[in-house]
């Protein structure tokens, strides 16, 4: 047994809650813990297992711990093993003679100190570890005295035991090396190789004894030379243990992955010598790019999928887009003309003073009409604007902001910097007018807000708008954009303006909210070729 191995420590109780309280008292001592909770468990634990120390109740059924003492020093096996009596009811003088005459080494009353009873065992439990490698020693010691003394008597035949078995060792060593898959090494105090197997020469084709020294390295990649030097010269100064990887020339020219590993042996805490494997790596090399490769084969199809959802998420907002304007186009040349010739028949009746039907119903037919037509075409301006194709965009958002402003009662600004503001790509123009739109929506149903200010702003990269209110400002969690906190509206912004490499950003502007969307200039402006043909 050597001197940090763990004991066995026996603890006997009816109660499993103290042998559990014991278990954690003595939990810190590293050592192992056996639990048995009657006389019978204890002793078939100790016919199984050397016990250093034996903690038992002394109040339990059938055999009381006195009892169990007696029958366990009975057995010459047990006769020096240390029994420690636990009781929280016999507590006399009387009761702790006895606990002594029946072979206890010591006797700890109820409550327990856990400090006192770790002290205790330790001293108990350390004490058997330690007799034990006493016994092994004398043992030893007995074996060494009686080999010495045959060796004495038996000299020249001994000896020539000792040559045959060390002829027999040196044969079985070389077998091994011979026939080892991997190579194996050794090298002087100083890194020199003094040793290689021939595994070395026969994977390499290197002349026999060429390798010795620093000649191993001619068989190096030239890629891993140099790196595989200053790793194994670095354990050398350190006196670490060296591991490297590296690819060795075979003997047709090609390469292949070899692992080395050394240990350095020690005399006085000072290198004396080192031994090495080198080990062929190359199918698991394989192997590890092989992973590689399909790990990086599946972020490119990730990559590839993300790319098509993106694709698929702006045909979805183009169409959308395409949708309004067919449906702003179909609201304004088909149901808004015909109410339009509606009502021009209508005022041609009133002129013409008709007798029947009388003259107010056709006035008030006509002024329904009149606003059955300013309806359809609000609704068309809203899903999309005409101006926003046929003018641009600053046109469509000051008629935007004008409308707004007579429906909610909301004084609405609108700011642009430069005065000749750039037209912008069409998509652009439709995005920037829809986030516009979307924000001056929220300020009108949440906000309440009495003013807005729009500001429009190109400088040297950048395409700047801001939308900002005086209201009451919006919850922390929907400024910083959390996907939990914004509704499909922040998101549908949020989402356009990424579509062009943009950022949308929502602030508490002190009083009110400021939104801001900034989109790089290099990827707004009209062509040329588009801005003619507009």
């Amino acid at each position: 047994m050597s001197t940090n191995q763990k004991v066995n420590i026996l603890m006997v109780d009816d109660q499993p809650a103290k042998l559990l309280s014991y278990e954690v008292m003595l939990g810190g001592l590293g050592e192992n813990l056996i639990k048995a909770t009657s006389a019978k468990e204890a002793l078939d634990v100790l016919l199984k297992n050397d016990v250093a120390v034996v903690l038992m109740d002394v109040s339990m059924p059938e055999l009381d711990g006195f009892q169990l003492a007696a029958m366990i020093r009975q057995h010459p096996r047990f006769q020096r093993m240390a029994i420690i009596f636990v009781s929280a009811v016999h507590l006399t003088d009387l009761d702790q003679l006895r606990g002594y005459e029946h072979g206890a080494v010591d006797y700890i009353s109820v409550p327990v100190v856990a400090e006192l009873l770790r002290a205790k065992v330790r001293v108990f439990a350390e004490l058997h570890r330690k007799t034990r490698l006493l016994e092994t020693l004398n043992r030893d010691l007995e074996q060494r005295v009686l080999e010495r003394t045959e060796e004495l008597a038996h000299k020249a035949e001994l000896l020539l035991q000792l040559n045959m078995e060390l002829v027999g060792k040196n044969q079985e060593l070389d077998a091994i090396i011979h026939t080892a898959p991997d190579i194996i090494f050794s090298r002087k105090a100083d890194g020199s190789r003094d040793y290689i197997s021939d595994r070395f020469y026969d994977f390499t084709g290197a002349p026999p004894a060429s390798a010795k020294g620093f000649g191993w390295l001619d068989y190096v990649h030239p890629e891993d030379k140099q790196k595989a030097m200053a790793d194994w010269m670095r354990c050398v100064d350190s006196g670490a243990n060296y591991e490297a990887e590296y690819r060795l020339r075979s003997r047709d020219g090609s390469y292949r992955w070899f692992r080395a590993r050394a240990l350095p042996i020690r005399d006085d805490g000072k290198i004396v010598k080192w031994y090495g494997t080198c080990s062929d790596i190359q199918d698991s090399k394989l192997l590890e790019q092989s992973i590689r490769d399909n790990a990086s084969e599946l972020e490119r199809m990730v990559d590839r999928r993300t790319d098509e959802l993106r694709r698929l998420s702006i045909r979805l907002m183009t169409m959308q887009d395409q949708e309004r304007r067919r449906l702003a186009r179909d609201l304004h040349d088909g149901l808004g003309q015909e109410l339009a010739v509606a009502k021009m028949v209508l005022d041609k009746m009133i002129l013409q003073k008709s007798a029947q039907p009388p003259e107010e119903e056709w006035t008030q037919a006509s002024s329904i009409v009149d606003r059955a037509i300013q309806q359809v075409r609000t609704m068309s301006h809203l899903l999309h604007p005409p101006l926003l194709d046929e003018v641009g965009l600053l046109s469509a958002l000051s008629w935007y902001v004008e409308g707004i402003t007579k429906r909610s009662g909301i004084e609405t600004s609108l700011e642009v910097q430069p005065r000749d503001f750039p037209r912008l790509a069409a998509d652009v123009e439709t995005a920037v007018f829809r986030i516009v739109q979307e924000a001056l929506t929220n300020v009108f149903r949440h906000s309440e807000a009495s003013k807005v200010w729009i500001t429009l702003v190109q400088n040297e990269e950048n395409i700047v708008v801001a939308v900002r209110d005086d209201g009451k400002g919006v919850d922390k969690r929907i400024a910083e954009l959390q996907p939990d906190s914004v509704g499909v509206g922040i998101g549908g912004m949020k989402q356009r303006a990424r579509e062009f490499g943009g950022d949308l950003r929502l602030t508490n502007a002190h009083p009110g909210t400021l939104v801001e969307l900034t989109i790089p200039l290099r990827s707004v402006l009209r062509e040329p070729s588009a801005v003619l043909t507009s």
